[in-house]
């Protein structure tokens, strides 16, 4: 099973377990269960120019990546401003909130594991009493160690020529960065940041989690379960579990994109490419 979409400024809409929390905040959901997912909820997140979200925490883990604006996030009492580029985790249990900094919207990738339950279910969702977002702070300290799980990338740290690319896995030429996963501190999910430069492509093959991609810039020829796909900035794909998929970049610039893994993946055989079983069958079975 897999789903292909793209982000629309017409998806926006408050979330419902928000509508008495939130001041200006809005959500278009790019992966669910209307898409298929069990494990995955993926949506572009904003909130309008002095926007609030109360402090709040749910039953389930969640992780973002800011896509543009500025905005002050308290984690667990701590406050921080962040903006392009920077990313974070709230483990399941984590009080947190959200306010606009400045004068245009942020918005940020989200993503949540195990997937939030629709409405109408059981409430996974709880707030905070008497809990506020201040109206200012100071950016991220890299060198703080206060355990935050916070962090910062940006297209402009992806080193030049081959250095920093896989060699290795079916993904050779592939420049690859975990943002966020078990060694950041994170259970239930990954986030991560690749590119393909031109000419670079995986085989097929599949997994036993779901992925999902957010297309940030480039173009990318897509194949799952057999159909081919052309996916371009702010195209959003789902493989299922036993998704068959390929990638390849055919055009002449590369093509980045915000990929997670739900569940996370075993510690051994990740991915089970098509090619390398039909080798083994061949050294196995002999000639057909």
């Amino acid at each position: 099973m897999h789903y292909f979409g793209r982000f629309s400024e017409q998806a926006f809409a408050p979330p419902p377990v928000f509508a008495r929390h939130g001041d200006g905040y809005r959500r278009a959901s790019l992966v669910d269960d209307a898409t298929g997912s069990v494990h995955t909820g993926l949506s572009i997140d904003e909130l309008a120019p002095g926007g609030t979200v109360t402090p709040h925490v749910h039953s389930y883990e969640e992780s973002f990546y800011v896509l543009s604006g500025e905005a002050i996030v308290v984690v667990d009492s701590r406050a921080y401003r962040v903006a392009p580029g920077d990313f974070g985790a709230m483990k399941v249990g984590t009080p947190h909130g959200w306010r606009a900094a400045g004068r245009t919207p942020v918005r940020w990738l989200q993503v949540a594991t195990p997937q939030p339950k629709p409405p109408g279910k059981e409430r996974d969702t709880f707030f905070v009493r008497d809990a506020t977002v201040p109206a200012d702070a100071p950016p991220r300290d890299p060198t703080a160690s206060d355990g935050s799980l916070l962090g910062h990338f940006d297209v402009g740290q992806i080193p030049p020529g081959d250095e920093g690319r896989l060699v290795a896995g079916g993904l050779k030429g592939v420049f690859l960065k975990w943002l966020i996963d078990e060694a950041f501190g994170a259970v239930h999910h990954r986030l991560l940041f690749i590119e393909y430069l031109p000419g670079v492509s995986i085989g097929l093959h599949d997994h036993g989690y779901e992925e999902a991609y957010f297309i940030l810039s480039g173009e990318v020829e897509a194949t799952m379960d057999g159909r081919q796909y052309r996916a371009r900035a702010g195209d959003v794909l789902w493989t299922g579990v036993g998704c068959v998929h390929a990638f390849a970049n055919t055009g002449n610039e590369p093509v980045r994109w915000l990929e997670t893994f739900a569940p996370q993946p075993p510690a051994e055989n990740m991915f089970r490419f098509m090619a390398e079983w039909e080798q083994r069958a061949r050294e196995l079975e002999g000639p057909s």
